[in-house]
């Protein structure tokens, strides 16, 4: 008999609640009638240059909108993955992203030896594939299977591979190396190439799993193994420099359809900016990354890069036929 009153209180309190947010809700609208909030997501932390790029990005959005447009950022993946974010691109409830290239692997995978080891020679010839045809015929891809809009190039600067207490100087020290890496053929198939265990793990997850020794190792730029605290279960950084990496500054396919021309152009001008002072700072910042590293404790090592750069020519291309792109690894290599 007395059992639906037992209830009440608990009832009237959860519907205070809601009325409470609704009318705070109501308050800010009212305080802010013009403010268009743009989200931002992204996994890596904020602690790394791509967060402080990221806060350039949306300081300069708010000043020149007048405070009428505000970037919120989400960094350390507060909104989820990788995949989760491009999945939120797609559904609108994030706006825009800066991510790694396993985007293109999942969406487009005859375009993912972008990310094979020793494919690029440096960051001059990345500019001139991207802004060229190959890099049209991507976007154009991307565009249409994931309903993405990739922009700009984020340097990333070149990947290391890291152990927690093994030393690595050549291919065959490799064999048996429980090794993570992101959840893309690529990479599992070229470091199967040179002889290690790959295990595919999310970036969210792969502290911990280096920290319980689920993985020995991992391969990332210093930027990433520095901002990420990667050195405090990682104690050697072998110089493989095998990929020069770069993260792709991306937004859903609806920037027309929110924002006005004037507005669309002061979010492209703020990440064209972004980016241009990003990528001269992952350049300069690369020796002092290396000081920091050496200071936590972190040690060098040199690698025979000969060795691996004959196996990755001699091996990958041929264990991709039929999958990447009829021609393009010839077409990239011979870009100028």
């Amino acid at each position: 008999m007395n059992r639906p009153q037992s209830h009440a209180p608990t009832l009237f309190m959860a519907r205070l609640v809601m009325l409470l947010i609704i009318v705070a809700a109501l308050a800010s609208c009212a305080r802010e009638p013009d403010v268009t909030i743009i989200r931002m997501a992204y996994v890596s932390g904020p602690t790394v240059l791509l967060h402080k790029a990221a806060q350039r990005f949306a300081a300069r959005v708010a000043k020149r909108s007048n405070g009428k447009l505000r970037v919120k950022l989400y960094p350390g993946g507060q909104l989820g993955d990788d995949r989760e974010t491009v999945e939120g691109l797609k559904l609108r409830s994030i706006d825009m992203t800066v991510m790694g290239c396993a985007l293109i692997g999942w969406y487009a995978p005859e375009y993912g030896l972008v990310e094979a080891p020793f494919v690029w020679r440096d960051y001059e010839h990345i500019e001139h594939v991207w802004h060229g045809q190959i890099g049209e015929e991507l976007r154009k891809t991307m565009r249409e299977r994931a309903g993405v809009e990739m922009l700009h190039l984020w340097y990333r600067g070149p990947r290391y591979l890291t152990t927690t207490s093994k030393k690595i100087r050549t291919p065959e020290d490799l064999r048996g190396l429980k090794l993570r890496v992101p959840e893309l053929e690529i990479y599992i198939k070229s470091w199967q190439t040179f002889g290690a265990n790959t295990t595919p793990i999310p970036f969210t997850d792969m502290f911990m799993a280096l920290k319980l020794g689920v993985v020995e190792g991992q391969e990332n730029p210093l930027a990433t193994i520095c901002g990420s605290h990667l050195y405090e279960v990682q104690k050697y950084i072998m110089e493989t420099k095998h990929l020069i990496g770069f993260y792709v500054f991306c937004t859903g396919p609806y920037l027309d359809e929110r924002f006005t021309p004037e507005e669309k152009e002061i979010i492209l001008d703020a990440a064209q900016d972004a980016t241009q002072w990003h990528n001269r700072e992952v350049e300069r910042a690369e020796s002092e990354y290396r000081k920091q590293l050496v200071e936590a404790g972190a040690e060098f090592v040199p690698v025979d890069r000969e060795a691996f750069l004959a196996l990755a020519k001699e091996r990958i291309p041929a264990q991709f036929e039929g999958k990447w792109k009829p021609g393009l690894y010839r077409r990239i290599l011979e870009t100028p």
